[in-house]
């Protein structure tokens, strides 16, 4: 290779080290993307403990979004996060009981699961109100496409 071809190879990995950094891929900029996976969570139990009698067998509830994410929730405020804590406990504590039903093979009519009711309403506003106020919506935020992403048609 001569000098040329090697200062254009050096350009060209210089700009896409600088694109990847200025990027912004801080944990700031995945605040929204984690309140949206953990709402996510949220609205499914939600429909989940409306349904959940019209079942003929027990599903559990999710609480994968927020096993991912409940150590990066420290910007909620303590508040909201002492509420999502004693909620996804109590889904925890409601998934052991599906599955011993399960296991003994009897009726899920007996799971309360309305005391999910209120605090899963609270959450939802609670991470609506977090969106709403640093978002201006509440819908989830667009996923702007990679440096390879932008060449390759790809998110």
């Amino acid at each position: 290779m001569d000098t040329g071809a090697i200062w254009v190879v050096v350009s060209l990995l210089i700009v896409v080290a600088l694109f990847s950094f200025l990027r912004g891929r801080g944990s700031v900029r995945r605040h929204p993307e984690i309140i949206q996976l953990i709402l996510t969570d949220v609205k499914m139990d939600q429909a989940l403990v409306s349904a959940f009698y019209l079942r003929e067998k027990p599903r559990k509830f999710e609480r994968n979004n927020w096993e991912l994410y409940k150590n990066d929730v420290g910007f909620l405020g303590e508040s909201l996060n002492e509420t999502l804590r004693l909620t996804f406990s109590i889904v925890e504590d409601l998934n052991q009981e599906i599955k011993l039903v399960k296991k003994s093979k009897t009726s899920h009519q007996s799971i309360n699961v309305a005391k999910l009711t209120e605090p899963l309403a609270a959450c939802r506003k609670g991470l609506e109100d977090w969106m709403m106020e640093h978002l201006g919506t509440t819908e989830p935020p667009l996923k702007r496409p990679s440096f390879l992403g932008t060449f390759f048609g790809q998110e």
